[in-house]
Order: C-alpha cells, then sequence, then structure tokens
C-alpha cells in the first residue's frame, strides 16, 4: 500500500513553512468597483469552523508555493485548503485554488487517492482568465470520490515541462465522510443562505467553502459574503490568501 508523501519543491529548492503569498497593492477608492457596501461587524452574521478531530493536521502539508520579495514574475497560488484532513459530504465537489496575479503559465491538477499506486486525476487546467479564486469541478474529470477515503489535491505551475522539480505546488487533503458520521451533527432542511454557517460548525470545510463561493458568484457585489468566507479562510489556517482577495483591485467571481 502505497502512502503519499506530501513534497513541495520551488525551482529545485524545498520550501519553508508556513506557505507564503503576495497580497496585490491596494488600490485608491476611485479605481475600486461598485460593490453594495459592507454591513457593520455586528451585522455580520458570525460564522464559526469546527474541525473535526479526525482530521489532524498533516506534518510537511504545503497548501501554497511561490516565492515573497522581489522577484514578482514568480508566481504565487494557494488551494483553499484547511492545515488538516478536510471534509466533504460530495461524491463530485468543487475544488477551489487561488492566484493573486494572471500569469501566463501552465497548470495541472492532481488527484490521489492516499492508497492508491496511480492518481485519479492528472490533468492540464484551463489557464485562468483573471487573477483570484478559481475552481475545478470534479464532475468535469468523471470522477468520484469514495466514502472514507482521503485524497491529496494539488494545483502545480510548470515552470519547466523538463523539469518536475522546478514546479511551484500547493496540496491540500480531502475526504468524503457520510453525513451521520460527522462529528458535530448537520441540521436538515436549512436554507442555501444558512448553508455555510451549518456545513462550518459540523466541520464540512470543503463543502462550506463551496456554499460561499456559489453565493458570491450569484451576488458577486455581496461584500458580507466576501468578509465571512475571509473569517472562515482565516480560521482554516489561510488568513494570507484572506488578505490578499481584501487587497485585490477587482474582486474574484466566486
Amino acid at each position: 500500500m502505497k502512502r503519499i508523501l506530501i513534497v513541495s519543491m520551488t525551482a529545485g529548492l524545498a520550501l519553508s513553512f508556513p506557505w507564503v503569498s503576495i497580497a496585490e497593492e491596494k488600490q485608491s477608492n476611485s479605481s475600486q468597483p461598485t460593490v453594495s457596501q459592507a454591513k457593520p461587524e455586528s451585522a455580520i452574521k458570525p460564522i464559526l469552523y469546527v474541525p473535526p478531530k479526525k482530521g489532524a493536521p498533516a506534518p510537511g502539508l504545503k497548501r501554497g508555493g511561490g516565492t515573497r520579495g522581489m522577484n514578482k514574475s514568480v508566481p504565487v497560488i494557494s488551494v483553499l485548503a484547511p492545515d488538516h484532513v478536510g471534509l466533504t459530504l460530495l461524491e463530485q465537489p468543487v475544488l477551489y485554488w487561488f492566484a493573486p496575479t494572471k500569469q501566463n503559465l501552465s497548470y495541472e491538477f492532481t488527484l490521489i487517492a492516499e492508497t492508491a499506486e496511480s492518481p485519479a486525476v492528472e490533468v492540464k487546467l484551463p489557464q485562468p482568465t483573471h487573477p483570484g479564486v478559481q475552481q475545478i469541478k470534479l464532475s468535469d474529470y468523471n470522477v468520484k470520490l469514495s466514502n472514507g477515503e482521503r485524497y491529496q489535491w494539488s494545483v502545480a505551475v510548470i515552470m519547466d515541462p523538463e523539469e518536475p522539480s522546478a514546479n511551484i505546488v500547493a496540496k491540500g487533503i480531502i475526504e468524503r465522510v457520510d453525513r451521520n458520521k460527522l462529528e458535530q451533527p448537520l441540521p436538515s432542511g436549512f436554507s442555501k443562505a444558512d448553508a455555510p454557517k451549518h456545513y462550518a460548525e459540523s466541520g464540512v470545510w470543503y463543502d462550506a467553502v463551496m456554499a460561499f463561493s456559489d453565493q458570491i458568484q450569484s451576488d458577486p457585489g455581496n461584500m458580507d459574503l466576501r468578509q465571512q468566507r475571509a473569517v472562515l479562510l482565516e480560521q482554516g489556517g489561510l488568513g494570507d490568501v484572506a488578505v490578499s482577495m481584501s487587497n485585490m483591485r477587482t474582486p474574484s467571481a466566486y
């Protein structure tokens, strides 16, 4: 049985932890797109992510890659995955990753089960048309997650097709579970608006992120939704990503 060794390399050298991200400089108010005004913090529904006990931190998990410094031509990417094994209830969830800048480079998505010898998916991704949050629909690749199986998923920037060790890689872990096996019960019959809150409180990370992103895609100017998602990301150890998102001149479509 092959176990997964999680490694992330940039330009042939091992990256240190924690991962890094580059936040774009804030633009002046005059350059900001017109969006609905955010409500006072007290008016924003609180969200609390409760990590599952079984989702213990994954040693060496590298959820982002890139280089901080003067050379801003080196891309930075991050997967919207927690710092532990994240859960989903879905066979074919949508996975999300983040690129704060648009780069004319190739990207590759890989998904491999913890017990597998070869990837379930290893495919070149469409080149992002905009900076910000990007999505990967497993249904596009006819892949279904098995119950109780852990998978490593990754997004890689192909820096040199002839030298894989030069690639910039961001990785996360996902596990599909049954609803009745959640440590914190998930109520039934909740509304779409309440879905992120309930998923987060029940420890279902990926479904909470997906629920937020679906709502943002339907209402991209709703800053309340973006602030709540930022809180969720911070609670999952993705504070730098949340800051990068808030500093973008044009908010992501989802």
